[in-house]
């Protein structure tokens, strides 16, 4: 990325990571099984040095885990770490709200079963620690350990 975002914040923290146009479909093939540089390209069209770039981001960011396996030269797999698979909730929320607010009841391009059951996923929720469900307007944003100064204003003036 040519810009960073430079505040103290989680979304701006991940977009730093994941806010091009081809990080969270990689990310998507990852999760629906792809592991080979080939496979990537091919699901998703990006162009090869691209895919190069975000692939050496993702192992540097932890994401992936690049593993040597030795076909015809040098040839590599990339799995998903444990903070990889993390990103799953959030990859199907975005499925679930482009299917929703792009496509529209219908005209879903993918949508998501649960393998044992073969039953359609639920929806992805906010919910209390009680699971409890939340809107937006539940939540209150408050300073984390690692606010900065200009953060803690900003969500002082939110609150107040």
């Amino acid at each position: 990325m040519t810009h960073p975002h430079t505040q103290t914040c989680a979304v701006a923290g991940f977009l730093n990571l994941f806010g091009d146009n081809w990080t969270l479909l990689i990310i998507r093939e990852a999760l629906y099984g792809v592991t080979r540089f080939k496979e990537f390209r091919a699901n998703t069209g990006i162009a090869k040095n691209l895919l190069s770039d975000r692939l050496v981001s993702l192992v540097a960011a932890g994401i992936f885990e690049k593993h040597d396996i030795g076909e015809r030269g040098t040839r590599y797999a990339y799995h998903l770490t444990d903070k990889g698979r993390a990103l799953e909730t959030v990859l199907f929320a975005v499925q679930e709200w482009g299917n929703e607010h792009v496509y529209g009841h219908g005209r879903e391009p993918v949508l998501l079963f649960d393998r044992r059951t073969g039953e359609p996923v639920g929806r992805v929720a906010l919910l209390d620690r009680h699971d409890r469900p939340l809107q937006g307007a539940d939540v209150a944003p408050r300073p984390g350990p690692g606010a900065s100064r200009a953060a803690e204003r900003r969500l002082a003036r939110i609150s107040g």
